[in-house]
C-alpha cells in the first residue's frame, strides 16, 4: 500500500487561489491581500506570498511594489497575442497528434465532447468550462512533444480564466460548444485543412468576444 505525500502549505494555498482566479471568484483586476488570504486558508503569510509569486510567473497575479498583489487584467493587445499564440501552437500540436495517435485523439475528444453536452445539459457552468480546458489539453496529450505541452501549460490558467471571463457574454457557451463538436467530427475524419480553418474561426471568436465586451463595458460607464 503507498501512501499519499500531503501536499504542503504553499502548493495548498497555490492550488486555492489559482483555482479561484479561474473560475472567476476572483476577478481580474481585483486586489489580493497576504493577511486576508492567510487568515481564510488558516496558514501563515509565508506560504501564501509564495503562491502568488509562482501565480505571478504563471500571469495570473501581477505583485507592484508599495502597491501588492492584484488578480491579472487584460488589454485587447494582450488578448490578441494570446490568440495568436494559441493558434500557432495548438494548430502545430494537432498536426502532430493526428500524424501519432488519430484514433485516440478522436476518441478522447468525442468523449469530452459528450460531456460537455451533459454538463450543459445540468446547467453546469463550472463543469462545462473545466472540460473546454480538458478538450484543448487533449491535442497536446496526443502530439506527445513534451516541448510544446511545457509552453502551452505555461499559459493555460491564464487561458481558462480569459475563458471564464467570457463565458458570461449572450450565447457565447452555446457557440463555444457548437465549435467544439465540429472539431470533434474534423479529428474523427482526419482533415487537418479544415481543422486549422475551425480552430482560427473558435479563437479568433475569443478575440473578437473581449474586443466586443470592453465596448459594451465603455458604453455603459
Amino acid at each position: 500500500m503507498s501512501l499519499t505525500r500531503p501536499k504542503s502549505l504553499r502548493e495548498l494555498a497555490l492550488v486555492h487561489l489559482r483555482d479561484r482566479i479561474i473560475d472567476g471568484t476572483l476577478t481580474m483586476g481585483q486586489p489580493l491581500s497576504e493577511r486576508s488570504l492567510s487568515g481564510e486558508l488558516g496558514v501563515s503569510k509565508s506560504p501564501v506570498r509564495e503562491a502568488l509569486a509562482q501565480l505571478r510567473d504563471e500571469g495570473l497575479v501581477t505583485i507592484e511594489p508599495q502597491k501588492g498583489a492584484r488578480v491579472f487584467t487584460l488589454s485587447e493587445r494582450e488578448v490578441a497575442q494570446i490568440c495568436d499564440f494559441r493558434q500557432a501552437i495548438e494548430a502545430a500540436a494537432f498536426e502532430i497528434a493526428l500524424a501519432r495517435n488519430p484514433k485516440a485523439l478522436a476518441g478522447d475528444m468525442a468523449k469530452v465532447v459528450n460531456e460537455m453536452a451533459a454538463a450543459r445539459s445540468k446547467g453546469d457552468e463550472t463543469k462545462y468550462l473545466s472540460l473546454d480546458t480538458t478538450f484543448h489539453q487533449l491535442i497536446f496529450q496526443h502530439c506527445e512533444n513534451d516541448y510544446l505541452s511545457a509552453s502551452y501549460s505555461r499559459y493555460i490558467g491564464k487561458i481558462a480564466a480569459l475563458r471564464t471571463h467570457l463565458s458570461t457574454l449572450p450565447h457565447h457557451t452555446e457557440l463555444s460548444f457548437e465549435e467544439h463538436v465540429k472539431l470533434a467530427d474534423a479529428v474523427l475524419a482526419g482533415d487537418i485543412a479544415h481543422i486549422r480553418r475551425l480552430l482560427t474561426r473558435h479563437i479568433d471568436r475569443t478575440r473578437q468576444a473581449y474586443s466586443s465586451a470592453n465596448a459594451a463595458q465603455g458604453e455603459a460607464v
